[in-house]
């Protein structure tokens, strides 16, 4: 008996080695030259964050270019733990609710005083985009952001800059396009 509790402890080491081993990380999702063919300029920093919030884990990688306004924001969210659909189920929240159910949420959020998260706000406005991954939406703020959803995993691309917002989207595209690959 004490030889199964101590395989079944060893192969659960092993279970959670893997998963620290596969934590999210957004700078694998876009190479500096990837990001130097989207926009013409040379990345020259990036920053990799990473942050566990409740059921899901979120890595962001920050390409710092030559112009620092036409910076690039990569972020990953993966499920986290044994949770395979929680960035799934975020995403659903975000772009699928129905508007009644928006509405109620809203509702009872503001009666607790709990502001909506930027992204939720932002979903609100979203605009869905053809042809990326299993979904996508474009929206825009006083950035462009790309959400593009494959499986149970989702990426966001935010481009700032001084382009209209059809450039953005295009560079947006042609980068969700390569990330898409390495997913």
């Amino acid at each position: 008996m004490a030889n199964r509790f101590a395989h079944l402890f060893a192969a659960l080491a092993l279970t959670v080695a893997g998963m620290k081993a596969a934590a999210p990380d957004a700078c694998t999702l876009l190479s500096p030259d990837a990001i130097r063919q989207a926009t013409g300029q040379q990345v020259t920093n990036s920053k990799i964050t990473a942050a566990a919030a409740g059921k899901v884990r979120q890595s962001q990688c920050f390409y710092s270019l030559a112009s620092f306004a036409d910076s690039i924001s990569v972020t990953l969210t993966t499920p986290s733990g044994l949770s395979h659909d929680a960035a799934r189920e975020m995403w659903e929240r975000w772009f699928h609710r129905d508007e009644e159910g928006k509405d109620k949420d809203r509702d009872k959020d503001k009666l607790r005083g709990k502001p909506e998260s930027e992204e939720e706000e932002a979903a609100a406005k979203a605009a869905p985009v053809a042809g990326l991954g299993d979904e996508a939406y474009w929206v825009h703020s006083f950035v462009g952001n790309l959400y593009v959803r494959k499986g149970n995993r989702f990426f966001r691309i935010s481009l700032g800059g001084k382009l209209t917002d059809d450039e953005r989207q295009a560079r947006a595209k042609a980068l969700a396009a390569v990330a898409l690959k390495r997913m």
